[in-house]
């Protein structure tokens, strides 16, 4: 495409997303649907936990401009099996891009009619996205405060504050990928004695993934999420694993001794991964390849369930036109 085409694509973005932001309205989520404040300690509840990543829908002027897939049918069979499995799960993991616009009625509305259905239910944790804070000009950003209807479901989170729950011999931690990742690397090696006494594992959920071999610009591997976050991980002796969002798609990273996944595939349009993968580990089915061996990877969630001796993770999915959502992969983590 040529630069003058980038160019006025571009302004045209702008232009849509400052027309679907011109709102700022706060949508009141269904009464009872979320939880007034975060479960501390999930212990004794069902083992499995459910995490799914990028629910956002890009609208329809967006799409068109930017040439992106509609996934809107894809992400309702998806969710329809996601909540089909609700009565063993012990909660459920959305690691960020909650919606495409948090100005928006409509975004809250799809939103809910998704979640609050296992958020009655079961305990619903999030990692902040870049898409949950409010945005202009595309990538410009204004981090200062959690928007107001992300804080009307999730009124624990706060700007660049990371915060854990216990789930037994494990702990899930979670971290704001947009803001303030020095002092959140500092929190979590504060916090290394005390899981290290109480805890075999932690699980990493963050938005913006430390490494993917997406091929597409703007969704490159984090490097504050590298520096801050996977660089104090060798500090512990603790078993990680990094779970994480953003490229929208599938991947599963073996960087370093550590597990990395990418589960982005709950709806966002999916991008391309790069030919060239050195630390793909996944040998699950592609949806489909490009003519320089770039694929595809299928809409999916994960069932994480920890135990005693290890943490499973089976990966369940689906390729546009498939008439059922069955496991990808599946693999286990010594402790």
């Amino acid at each position: 495409m040529p630069a003058w085409s980038e160019t006025t694509a571009l302004r045209l973005v702008v232009t849509a997303l400052l027309l679907t932001t011109a709102c700022g309205c706060d949508v009141e989520p269904p009464a009872g649907a979320f939880p007034v404040e975060l479960p501390q300690d999930l212990s004794g509840e069902d083992k499995v936990i459910a995490v799914i990543g990028d629910l956002q829908m890009t609208p329809a002027f967006v799409r068109w401009v930017m040439r992106r897939e509609f996934n809107g049918p894809e992400q309702e069979f998806l969710m329809a099996d996601l909540q089909r499995r609700v009565g063993g799960l012990g909660a459920v993991v959305l690691v960020g891009d909650l919606v495409y616009n948090p100005a928006s009625r409509n975004d809250w509305r799809r939103f809910d009619a998704l979640v609050a259905p296992l958020a009655a239910e079961v305990p619903v944790l999030p990692a902040m996205g870049n898409h949950d804070y409010y945005c202009v000009l595309v990538v410009l950003c204004t981090q200062l405060v959690v928007p107001g209807n992300v804080l009307g479901r999730f009124p624990w989170l706060e700007p660049g504050k990371p915060y854990a729950v216990d789930h037994d011999n494990v702990v899930l931690v979670f971290f704001d990928s947009e803001v303030a990742l020095e002092s959140q690397g500092r929190w979590l090696r504060g916090r290394f004695r005390d899981f290290e006494s109480r805890f075999d594992a932690m699980l990493i959920f963050v938005h913006r993934p430390p490494y993917t071999e997406s091929s597409v610009a703007g969704l490159e591997p984090d490097a504050d999420v590298q520096a801050h976050l996977v660089a104090a991980l060798s500090e512990t002796s603790l078993v990680q694993i990094v779970i994480s969002g953003h490229a929208h798609g599938y991947e599963h990273l073996f960087v370093d001794g550590i597990h990395h996944v990418v589960s982005a595939g709950g709806g966002g349009p999916r991008s391309m991964l790069s030919a060239d993968r050195p630390h793909d580990v996944y040998r699950g089915r592609d949806c489909a390849t490009s003519a320089s061996g770039g694929v595809l990877r299928p809409f999916n969630y994960l069932l994480v369930t920890p135990s005693a001796e290890e943490i499973r993770i089976d990966v369940h999915g689906f390729c546009r036109g498939d008439a059922a959502v069955g496991l990808l992969e599946s693999f286990r983590v010594p402790l």
